[in-house]
């Protein structure tokens, strides 16, 4: 059988290579050598570890590459979603309305995996733990960042174990009281709560520490019941197991409207549009409570091949911009705060420096 060696030498630019060769021109070289190669397997009727095997060791890293480069992304399975939000809450619905959609544009199947628990760790160590293929995704939220912040060893690295894909928004989020509380407002919880031992319910990190500075700084003495999601979280608050819940609009709102529970106070930049007469923390007077740093994003395992990460970004930012979709995202008051990948990795440190900077300023400490 007749072995062919082929050599390609692509440098960035040398003495013999000049740097009128672009990117761009070497990456179709590189293709068509991909190509080249594969038609020779072809021909030769050679299975693939054999023909590598035939190259020799010190060319067999540059054929896995071609044979990689062969296989057009995705087409080869199912992509896998890992989420650490429980099904049923806003970001649930949130993730899978992005999923649904990725998946038409992609014309690739996508399955979500709820993996709550743990501070998001037992989902975010799974996914970081994923090989990077593109076959493997992590849809998050500001927790991703927060809970590195308060615990000690969380089993990954929210910066370096991830490939950043894009920053979606956030969810408004309402502190609600049930109504046999006899709580109807802010004023009303400030007056009564003092000597009480009253209880709130929190889904995650993040918002256990708001909570906790918020009754830091009104000095009511509450305590904190976490839970794993907001499905959990509003049957107990309607059965009246807990007396308040830090909860997104959305799953309050329709209870709000009826009656069942009364809106005190909503953590974004500016009023819900579902809820204009409830007035946001720092209208209140609670600034460091009104934390606006909150996002929804999707991440992959840390070196992800970067025409799939761009592809990625670029697929969700036509999701973004589709009408349809910011109509859903309405309704769900998510506030939209974009950002592609190349971004979204400086704003996560930049999100971590700020959380850190809050955590340390109000003293609050979450048990390990």
């Amino acid at each position: 059988m007749p072995i062919i060696v082929i050599k390609l030498n692509i440098h960035r630019g040398t003495a013999s290579t000049p740097r009128c060769f672009s990117l761009q021109f070497r990456h179709r070289l590189a293709q068509a050598a991909s190509r080249f190669i594969a038609s020779i397997r072809k021909n030769l009727k050679v299975e693939k570890r054999q023909f590598i095997s035939l190259l020799g060791a010190s060319a067999a890293a540059v054929a896995l590459d071609a044979f990689a480069a062969d296989e057009q992304w995705p087409t080869r399975r199912p992509i896998r979603v890992i989420t650490p939000l429980p099904a049923g809450g806003t970001g649930d619905v949130l993730a899978r309305e992005f999923c649904q959609r990725l998946s038409e544009q992609l014309k690739q199947a996508i399955i979500v995996e709820n993996k709550p628990g743990g501070n998001g760790a037992i989902a975010t160590v799974a996914a970081a733990r994923a090989p990077a293929d593109g076959y493997n995704l992590l849809f998050t939220l500001t927790q991703h960042i927060q809970a590195p912040v308060q615990f000690k060893d969380m089993g990954y690295d929210p910066i370096n174990d991830f490939t950043p894909i894009a920053r979606l928004g956030a969810a408004a989020t309402v502190l609600v009281a049930r109504a046999g509380l006899g709580v109807n407002s802010m004023a009303d919880l400030l007056r009564q709560a003092p000597g009480k031992q009253w209880t709130f319910g929190t889904t995650a990190t993040g918002p256990q520490v708001i909570m906790e500075v918020f009754n830091k700084s009104s000095k009511l003495g509450m305590m904190n019941v976490p839970y794993k999601g907001e499905p959990n979280t509003l049957t107990d608050l309607m059965g009246g197991q807990i007396d308040m819940a830090l909860l997104t609009v959305a799953t309050a709102r329709g209870y709000i409207e009826s009656g069942k529970l009364k809106a005190l106070g909503v953590i974004a930049p500016s009023r819900a549009p579902s809820l204009p007469n409830v007035p946001t923390f720092l209208e209140l007077g609670f600034k460091d409570v009104n934390w606006t740093g909150g996002w929804y994003g999707f991440l992959a395992p840390a070196k992800l091949p970067a025409p799939i990460a761009t592809r990625l970004t670029a697929e969700l930012r036509t999701i973004v911009e589709d009408p349809l979709v910011k109509k859903r995202l309405d309704a769900l008051d998510v506030n939209m705060n974009w950002l592609g990948g190349p971004a979204f990795g400086p704003a996560m440190k930049q999100d971590m420096e700020t959380w850190a900077s809050l955590v340390q300023r109000s003293g609050v400490v979450i048990p390990q």
